[in-house]
């Protein structure tokens, strides 16, 4: 009787350890789907906003005013170009100095037509202020404050991230409109191959 006993007690302990091991089994599988996910979230860089996609969108709607010139784009009127937009910040060290690799890729290309746009992201910097940082580093494109709209419309469309200048953020659009964000500082050689790539 008592070796009955322990011969179910002995099988319960090993049904038990089974569905044990295949519950652990399982939460691992769960935790691996969605750290998968997750970073392919987080590694995502192309916008939803391609081709056929709304002309309407915030972002491409607002109107830019370069801060030196007065002049004022929007980059819906700049379809069929190459168009970088770069969030920055004056105080950013690591936005003046992907800012200088910028301008030795845009000189090395000989006016390849390429809009590009450092953009303001900090509600607490001026045009005149800005202005003042583009004339002292003699940076020949477009710089431009982004109003909390625009800030706001960016963030919903690439995520926050792109609202923090020392990540080095860079939102790419191709000529056909597909737009992509990436992040970190660029080499000017990397700069220019990938803007001669996508060049039209």
């Amino acid at each position: 009787m008592r070796e009955a006993r322990n011969a179910s007690v002995h099988m319960d302990r090993k049904v038990t350890g089974g569905f044990r091991a295949a519950a652990l089994v399982g939460a691992w599988l769960i935790l691996a789907l969605i750290v998968v996910g997750c970073s392919s979230a987080a590694d995502a860089t192309a916008s939803p906003i391609g081709p056929g996609a709304p002309a309407d969108d915030p972002w491409r709607t607002a109107e830019l005013r370069d801060v030196r010139s007065g002049e004022t784009l929007r980059l819906t009127d700049l379809a069929g170009r190459l168009v970088v937009i770069e969030p920055m910040a004056i105080w950013c060290s690591t936005c003046r100095a992907q800012q200088n690799d910028v301008r030795a890729a845009l000189a090395s290309m000989n006016g390849a037509d390429i809009v590009y746009v450092s953009l303001d992201v900090d509600p607490n910097e001026t045009g005149p202020d800005l202005a003042r940082y583009a004339d002292e580093h003699a940076y020949p494109w477009h710089f431009a404050v982004a109003s909390r709209d625009l800030a706001r419309a960016l963030a919903e469309a690439f995520g926050d991230q792109v609202l923090s200048p020392p990540s080095t953020p860079k939102i790419v659009i191709a000529p056909d409109g597909q737009a992509e964000v990436s992040f970190g500082v660029k080499s000017a050689a990397d700069l220019e191959a990938e803007f001669v790539v996508l060049l039209p």
